[in-house]
């Protein structure tokens, strides 16, 4: 009986990227579910509005909460230091500031806010506000 010689044992060269695909399809799902989440920032119940949406990532967002505490973007700041971090902002490009105030909040908070982002030197200031129902169907 004759054997012929086995060939020595090599290892696989191929791949198998049926497990990198299932890991990476995985991470997709979970970042879709998260990103919209993610996006909102500091949570305030906006008042209801019928007016046209205007998105821009040139403005700055300034956040007024129920209690008038200020968000510039998601950090917390307070009202005496507003005007530094405007003007922070008006020299790293952004041209505009967006108020997002909490439908309860003090008429007069919003003011100060509005007068300090004019007083930084912007001129271009906008409300946000959330689109009624009646808008959103049209």
């Amino acid at each position: 009986m004759s054997f012929t010689p086995r060939r020595s044992l090599s290892s696989m060269s191929d791949i198998n990227v049926t497990n990198l695909v299932d890991v990476i399809l995985v991470l997709l799902v979970i970042f879709m579910i998260t990103s919209p989440l993610m996006q909102m920032g500091v949570q305030v119940d906006l008042p209801k509005a019928s007016a046209n949406v205007i998105e821009s990532k040139t403005n700055l967002t300034v956040t007024v909460k129920k209690d008038a505490t200020l968000y510039v973007e998601d950090k917390l700041v307070p009202l005496t230091a507003l005007p530094a971090e405007l003007a922070e902002a008006l020299k790293n490009g952004k041209r505009g500031v967006l108020i997002r105030a909490d439908k309860e909040v003090s008429y007069g908070a919003v003011i100060k806010v509005l007068d300090t982002a004019r007083k930084a030197g912007i001129q271009d200031v906008g409300l946000v506000t959330e689109l009624q129902e009646e808008a959103k169907k049209k």
